[in-house]
């Protein structure tokens, strides 16, 4: 450090700008040489020589601030200390692409982090970029045809408008802005496209005014037919993310991503993908088919349940495994005719099975009684309810014996063939609090039944009375 230090200030530029490069990537390479460089005050010698030398000089300049910045919350906020920003946002303005990126990326990872440095007020770092004026110029750096300078004011614009609702106003309002945004999913270079997904979806998941800015600029279809059907793993989880953050806000946000086609493709990647990818394409659909049932129902007709299953059954893979639970219970608790095409295909089945694997206290095991829950209240299937009886424990068997108790009340016909297939039997065998909530509605059951017939079905009856007879005889 103490000899790259004065060839900063060297007569001639080739050696400023090897001198800053190697302090650059001797920053890069950790963070305690990176807090060397701040400990030595070379940081601000070379702000100062930002703003005054060459294009070669402040590329490798910018470079060294955003190999500091990068490590963590301190060193972005030591930069910032030291006067970098506003140099670095007039490096946006430059003609030279290339200047304008290396500024771009530098405040990027100043922008990233989301805590900022306790001894300054919890200020977001990315506010005090937004207040020096960087918004609108990376606004402009967007719009750019440069390729590169594109895909680096993307991803700094998603950083910054990630922190809050009003930073990300500032970023969907600037003119010009989303239109490049959503024009930029259809170009040709992949790691493009998928910076303007991931920025769309920082924007959009702050509120539904936001997402609806993001729709109207004609997000779809582009982002299904140069995003979802794209055979590129990478791109099509970006997309699904981004679907997921616009479709979470509203019903009619929903149906406009299902009318623009994104089931069908988000379905298909479930079925050939068996990564932890698969994550937001799972949510994608759980927040479509929570909002009605003509969207569950289109869910269902395009075999997406049957994706969700595999999903559900996806080895070390819990949050997969979670948010499949929560999906399903999402389709059934819309109605009794897609709860009737879940049965069939065996997903109250799955649940349980999964539901008694999973570790006690898990977020898999509250999303998978939820589901069966949902799952239960709406069965009108007297015998998928009935097989859960013996194998459900009783948190899960509580409201399969309200709902066994239900419909033997509205189809009292459903009696004879509960008693007579052994279900009332084992039904009087569940060990349980008498003064519980699972009593209480085995009591229900009883109640339809004259007392001789539950009598005789209750355990331990039939050896009773065969021993009064041998007594007898």
């Amino acid at each position: 450090m103490k000899l790259l230090r004065p060839l900063l200030l060297d007569n001639v530029s080739s050696i400023q700008q090897s001198a800053a490069l190697a302090l650059a990537r001797l920053a890069s390479y950790s963070p305690t040489m990176a807090e060397a460089i701040v400990t030595d005050q070379i940081l601000p010698q070379l702000i100062d020589s930002l703003s005054r030398q060459n294009r070669f000089y402040k590329r490798a300049a910018s470079y060294v601030l955003k190999s500091v910045a990068q490590h963590s919350e301190h060193l972005a906020r030591c930069v910032i200390d030291a006067g970098g920003v506003e140099p670095l946002i007039q490096c946006l303005e430059e003609f030279d692409p290339n200047v304008k990126e290396g500024a771009a990326f530098a405040l990027s990872q100043i922008a990233k982090y989301f805590r900022s440095y306790p001894r300054h007020e919890n200020k977001e770092l990315a506010e005090e970029i937004a207040k020096a004026g960087a918004i609108e110029r990376l606004s402009y750096c967007v719009q750019d045809p440069d390729i590169n300078l594109k895909k680096v004011a993307a991803n700094t614009l998603g950083e910054i408008g990630k922190h809050s609702v009003e930073l990300a106003e500032r970023v969907a309002k600037c003119p010009g802005t989303l239109k490049a945004l959503t024009a930029a999913l259809g170009g040709r270079d992949l790691e493009l496209r998928c910076n303007a997904c991931g920025c769309l979806g920082s924007l959009a998941k702050h509120n539904e005014e936001i997402a609806q800015l993001i729709v109207d600029a004609d997000l779809f279809p582009g982002i299904v037919n140069y995003g979802l059907k794209e055979d590129k793993p990478v791109l099509q989880r970006e997309a699904m993310q981004c679907i997921k953050e616009i479709v979470c806000h509203s019903a009619e946000l929903a149906k406009i991503a299902a009318e623009a086609n994104v089931i069908e493709p988000i379905i298909d990647y479930l079925n050939k993908n068996g990564s932890a990818s698969r994550l937001p394409g799972i949510m994608c659909l759980g927040f479509i088919s929570g909002y009605s049932k003509d969207l569950a129902t289109i869910i269902v007709h395009g075999k997406g349940h049957v994706a969700l299953i595999r999903c559900l059954k996806a080895p070390k893979q819990p949050y997969v495994q979670s948010a499949s639970a929560w999906c399903l219970g999402q389709i059934a608790k819309n109605s009794k005719e897609l709860t009737h095409e879940l049965e069939k295909a065996k997903v109250t089945d799955t649940l349980l099975q999964t539901y008694l694997r999973a570790q006690e206290g898990s977020d898999l095991k509250a999303k998978c009684r939820r589901a069966l829950r949902h799952m239960i209240e709406q069965a009108q299937e007297l015998s998928t309810l009935a097989t859960l009886i013996p194998s459900a424990p009783e948190k899960v068997l509580k409201p399969v014996v309200v709902q066994i108790a239900k419909l033997l009340r509205e189809q009292p016909e459903l009696k004879k063939s509960f008693a007579d297939d052994g279900y009332l039997s084992i039904l009087q065998s569940v060990k349980t609090d008498p003064n519980g909530k699972l009593a209480a509605a085995i009591k229900e059951v009883n109640a339809l039944y004259p007392d001789e017939v539950v009598q005789y079905f209750t355990e331990g009856l039939m050896e009773q009375m065969l021993k009064e007879d041998e007594q007898a005889s």
